[in-house]
């Protein structure tokens, strides 16, 4: 009887000591990153990869760029005189890019306005896709899949079922700027922009919600490690949701002017945007990076980095940055 509470007490400290949380489980995940030279030496506005080699830019000058080889040798197109904003591709072959520019007065608002272009040949050719509401300009565009899509920007969101080539607007209750559109799967998505707002749906996008905010600030990007944890960065802090987005936290040690942010699981992530100000009458804001390993509790900054703001991650642990005429490659490892 001894021997057997004796067993007994070992096996429930064993069951009690290996129930660690899902995060206790996670290991840490350092980030480092390496430059290549670029024969881009262009400023682009947006960038996608579709996989660890072949990405796609866009400019406000209405030029797209395409790579084969991790960024180092890029192709350029001129495809409108408009500045574009977003750029989003389903596979190597179908993709969209989406801006424009408006003008607003005194006599009203101006066009050109809205604009998007697809392509189905990797970039070759771009086809304007015909976009009813052209008083406005789009920031942001995503799709689904080939056929489902969705774009917001200045008061404006659109939604395809065709693949683009009729567009529709659907809702928000707010009427404002929006910068950002994403969906974590085909029903569940969110849109965010100024003052804190993010919206969801939890029905392939036919209806959307505004969910609760404790920030204020404009947000600029949003990501999405799991369903349930999301991290959404912009301009006084980065926010955090663990309950799918229905309400969002501030990370009180959060870096501040975020404009990229990307998780490589719910704990191990980067954000990237300003650094310090280098002070004077001709002073300038350096870029920086922070790291976190521990869900946005703590950040590590490192000032002066060399790449821009915009990043595209192919997968979870490797994604793409580019400088003026250098590629760096973003990776996450075990330490």
């Amino acid at each position: 009887m001894r021997n057997f509470k004796f067993l007994l007490w070992i096996s429930l400290f064993l069951v009690l000591t290996s129930t660690c949380t899902k995060e206790e489980q996670i290991p840490v995940l350092a980030y480092h990153y390496e430059s290549f030279h670029s024969n881009l030496n262009e400023s682009v506005s947006c960038i996608y990869f579709v996989d660890e080699n072949i990405g796609f830019a866009a400019n406000y000058y209405g030029k797209v760029f395409k790579t084969i080889d991790r960024g180092v040798n890029w192709t350029s197109d001129s495809i409108t005189n408009l500045p574009l904003r977003s750029i989003y591709f389903i596979n190597k072959d179908i993709g969209f890019v989406a801006g424009g520019q408006s003008s607003c007065g005194g006599t009203g608002c101006t066009v050109p306005g809205s604009i998007v272009y697809k392509t189905i040949d990797g970039g070759l050719s771009w086809t304007e896709q015909i976009i009813p509401y052209t008083w406005s300009e789009l920031n942001s565009i995503y799709f689904i899949d080939k056929n489902i899509g969705f774009a917001v920007g200045l008061g404006l969101q659109l939604r395809t079922s065709n693949g683009g080539q009729t567009w529709d607007e659907f809702a928000f209750d707010y009427k404002g700027w929006m910068g950002k559109i994403i969906f974590i799967d085909s029903r569940t998505g969110f849109s965010a922009g100024l003052f804190g707002n993010i919206f969801k749906t939890s029905d392939h996008g036919t209806h959307w919600s505004k969910t609760e905010n404790k920030s204020d600030g404009h947000i600029y990007d949003l990501c999405f490690p799991s369903t349930e944890v999301g991290y959404a960065a912009g301009q006084t802090e980065i926010i955090k949701t663990v309950n799918g987005g229905n309400s969002w936290q501030i990370l009180k040690n959060s870096p501040t002017e975020i404009y990229f942010i990307h998780f490589a699981d719910i704990l191990n992530g980067i954000a990237i945007g300003k650094g310090h100000y280098t002070g004077g009458d001709w002073g300038i804001w350096t870029s920086a990076i922070y790291s976190t390993s521990d869900g946005g509790e703590t950040w590590i900054m490192e000032d002066n980095i060399k790449f821009g703001s915009l990043a595209s991650f192919p997968s979870k642990n490797v994604g793409y940055s580019l400088g003026m005429d250098s590629i760096y490659k973003i990776t996450f490892e075990l330490e």
